[in-house]
């Protein structure tokens, strides 16, 4: 059974609050006031997430961790969701991983942390709802549950996802066990076929290299000869059901990334998921280490 404990998150110059849940040689850390995102996964004290030097202590996005997508994945079409005829402005991936989550509960079995509207959100978002994040920790896998639920009187349209930054030696040294329908650096127009092996290689003058997968099967695993990670993503797939690869060649980290969207989804009928009020609906997928 796992244990909790509390502790002062202070790598670099910034102090907050961290809640770890520990099982056996592994430990996973959940920083509430960045994102609500996990920061730290360790086994044997061996970290497998990559956290970026000072993007963590800013109030930039956290390019870092495992930020939580809500209610986009990436960026719509001229930076604007369409609702009700009105353009109204979001950032990249929303504003779930902006904000200061609140601890619902925090024990030996669990930790949940809740998001709802403020003016932000409502500025950028016009709509009611509450997520509630849950993190579990058994032996070297991690459970990750975001839960959406429609507070509101009108349909809630959102996309989901979650953008896990995972340390690595080098990117020539990782190998991706992946199968899915297609594989492409677009999401624009007729999709390719994916090939039997999916590779992420850095790109000549390119700052960074993507995959966009679709029909991806559960799970996903990379290993690395470099620092002998293997990392294996697990997730529901009905529910998510697109992934991202993705990679800066200036960092030594490897995305590989369970989404239900795409960048324009949640302006797209169709492509996007709806709440009806009162409703709500569970996102789960996990994180293995070895």
């Amino acid at each position: 059974m796992s244990k909790l404990s509390t502790g002062t998150y202070e790598k670099y110059s910034a102090r907050y609050a961290t809640l770890t849940l520990t099982d056996g040689a592994c430990a996973l850390t959940v920083t509430p006031e960045k994102g609500g995102m996990a920061t730290s996964f360790t086994k044997d004290g061996e970290e497998y997430l990559w956290l970026r030097d000072k993007n963590f202590e800013s109030t930039d996005r956290p390019r870092c961790g495992i930020p939580i997508l809500f209610p986009s994945c990436s960026k719509p079409e001229g930076g604007v969701h369409i609702f009700g005829g009105a353009a109204y402005p979001i950032e990249i991936h929303g504003f779930a991983d902006l904000l200061p989550w609140q601890v619902a509960k925090a024990d030996d079995e669990a930790i949940e942390l809740t998001l709802t509207p403020n003016g932000l959100t409502k500025f950028c978002y016009p709509f009611d709802f509450k997520l509630t994040m849950r993190y579990t920790l058994a032996g070297n896998t991690a459970n990750l549950a975001l839960t959406v639920e429609n507070t509101g009187d009108k349909t809630l349209p959102f996309s989901v996802g979650f953008h896990p930054y995972f340390a690595t030696s080098a990117l020539e040294n990782v190998t991706f066990d992946i199968t899915a329908a297609t594989c492409s650096e677009n999401a624009a127009g007729e999709q390719p076929a994916a090939p039997a092996q999916i590779t992420l290689t850095k790109v000549e003058g390119a700052a960074d290299s993507t995959r966009l997968l679709t029909g991806v099967k559960s799970p996903m695993v990379f290993t690395d000869a470099g620092n002998g990670h293997k990392v294996t993503v697990a997730f529901d797939e009905a529910k998510f059901g697109k992934a991202v690869l993705w990679q800066q060649s200036a960092e030594s980290f490897v995305c590989m990334e369970p989404w239900n969207g795409w960048a324009n989804s949640v302006n797209e009928a169709g492509k996007h998921e709806e709440l009806a009020p009162g409703a709500a609906s569970t996102f789960a997928w996990s994180v293995t280490i070895e």
